[in-house]
């Protein structure tokens, strides 16, 4: 029996002829979001949510990222020392066909998430586990 040819990863277009844009959205004083996002003919069809925390002294750093790449959309947590807690944590799989539709909804459902988890990551920054 022949194997399965195993099935190609979603890639977004490049820029050009996408469009990419940044923007952030303050969720408490020190605390943001940084979100960039590639857009074609007006749908979404790659995206990064970072969320960031400046530290008191100084810079802005990353506390957790959600992004769509590999042909994924995943998790990345870090840790105040630069550790990775979680790296490529799938949420879901993108086929090579995926929709706009499907990766709006993904970036919808990611940045609820980041809402609703913003404090908890970052204890878990700050904490390390």
């Amino acid at each position: 029996m022949a194997a399965q040819p195993e099935e190609a990863p979603y890639e977004p277009p490049p820029v050009p002829p996408a469009e990419e844009a940044t923007w952030d959205i303050v969720i408490a004083p020190g605390e943001e979001l940084r979100v960039r996002s590639r857009t074609l003919r007006g749908r979404m069809v790659d995206f990064a949510i970072m969320q960031m925390t400046e530290l008191g002294w100084g810079p802005w750093v990353e506390v957790a990222r959600i992004d769509c790449c590999h042909g994924t959309v995943h998790r990345h947590l870090f840790t105040r020392e630069g550790g990775v807690l979680k790296d490529h944590q799938t949420i879901r799989t993108l086929s090579a066909d995926a929709s706009p539709q499907a990766i709006e909804e993904a970036f919808d459902t990611s940045m609820e998430e980041f809402l609703a988890e913003w404090e908890e990551n970052i204890r878990r920054w700050n904490s390390g586990k």
